[in-house]
């Protein structure tokens, strides 16, 4: 008498090719990026649009913190460069979904946190409510002039709404990425799948 012994493979998960929602997130994601490194860089060759009064538009790394915080900055580049490209490429595949999930949904809470606070600052200013806004900063601190023009004022709040609009983009990416994700998955497995 013989036994055999049947084994069974757990069946392999095919990853569908990205949906037209994801392929839509994942490219308006990168364009956004893609303006946010370009201003970055002229206002690294010392361009000035967008700063109105202020007097420095680069920060001095003059300290071991600072130098610290533009590495991980410039991390946070490269990954937001990444990221948004890998959710619709072949190669992304080949990237672990949580990592890219993980990166969307902390990039988009990030920017919204930066830009919102940025327009809640002003707002709060431009009331009157809070004298010195949510970092207790006078302008002259912040900006180097006392008095900023109205240009200064608009030119931070559409910086800020700037950093707004990318954080919903990376959070409709991470939307879009979960849905996906979920659609690939196969349901559970009824009693009948048992051979």
């Amino acid at each position: 008498m013989s036994i055999s012994w049947k084994t069974q493979r757990a069946p392999e998960v095919v990853t569908p090719p990205p949906s037209d929602a994801l392929r839509k997130a994942g490219r308006a994601a990168f364009v956004w990026v893609v303006v946010f490194i370009a201003f970055h860089v002229y206002w690294a060759c010392g361009g000035t649009f967008g700063f109105g009064d202020a007097t420095e538009t680069q920060p001095k790394v003059d300290s071991l913190a600072k130098l610290i915080f533009s590495v991980v900055v410039f991390g946070m580049f490269a990954a937001g460069t990444v990221v948004p490209l890998a959710l619709y490429q072949d190669w992304g595949r080949r990237v672990p979904a949580w990592v890219l999930a993980a990166c969307c949904w902390i990039g988009g809470v990030l920017l919204m946190v930066r830009g919102f606070s940025g327009v809640l600052d002003t707002s709060l200013r431009g009331t009157g409510l809070v004298r010195n806004g949510l970092t207790g900063l006078t302008y002259k601190q912040e900006l180097g002039v006392a008095h900023p023009s109205a240009y200064t004022i608009w030119s931070g709040t559409s910086i800020d709404l700037y950093f707004t609009l990318g954080g919903i983009l990376f959070l409709l990416a991470a939307i879009c990425h979960r849905r996906s994700r979920r659609r690939a998955t196969p349901g559970p497995a009824g009693p009948d799948s048992a051979v």
